[in-house]
């Protein structure tokens, strides 16, 4: 029994370690992405470029999806994760002890990708989660924004025709007021 709880406590380190790893990889890709993908939509509208923009959008969207695909990578580790905690608890019955095997990493996690593969809702699920969202849906929502803004104000540098309209607006404001 020592042997088998030395085991188990070797893969639930192994599965904590890979599970941990997932977070790591994701928060990595977001750091670098992120500034790059803001850059991108400022560019697109400085230069009053859609396509940069909806270059943008299309890299942000498949950020996004890697990211929820990870996630389901990630979350299929989780049976195993809890039947060890349940194990080393000693909440496991006496039909589960009997059954319990070390190192079964890969066929507890196929076991539980294939569900999840399987469930129609488990994607669109993780995908609308904050952690998995964030940053790349709303830099794609601006960058899409922003196609509209450049498609409809194409004379010119947008932002700058933006500026000038907000001066030329104080100035009539400043104008109309009656002195005092």
């Amino acid at each position: 029994m020592a042997d088998l709880e030395d085991n188990l406590k070797a893969e639930y380190s192994i599965i904590q370690g890979q599970y941990e790893a997932f977070d790591a990889r994701a928060l990595s890709i977001k750091a670098l992405a992120t500034p790059l993908l803001a850059g991108g939509v400022a560019v697109g509208l400085k230069e009053g470029s859609i396509a940069i923009l909806l270059a943008v959008v299309l890299a942000s969207v498949c950020l996004w999806w890697l990211e929820g695909i990870w996630k389901m990578f990630q979350y299929s580790y989780i049976p195993r994760i809890r039947l060890l905690e349940r194990y080393f608890r000693g909440e496991l019955k006496e039909t589960e002890l009997k059954e319990i095997r070390p190192f079964q990493i890969f066929k507890s996690w196929i076991a539980e990708w294939t569900v999840m593969k399987h469930d129609g809702k488990a994607f669109p699920r993780l995908l609308s989660r904050p952690f998995v969202f964030l940053p790349y849906l709303p830099i794609c929502l601006a960058a899409a924004l922003a196609c509209v803004w450049v498609h409809y104000h194409p004379v010119g540098k947008p932002m700058e025709n933006l500026w000038k309209n907000a001066e030329m607006r104080n100035t009539l404001v400043n104008q109309a007021r009656l002195p005092t």
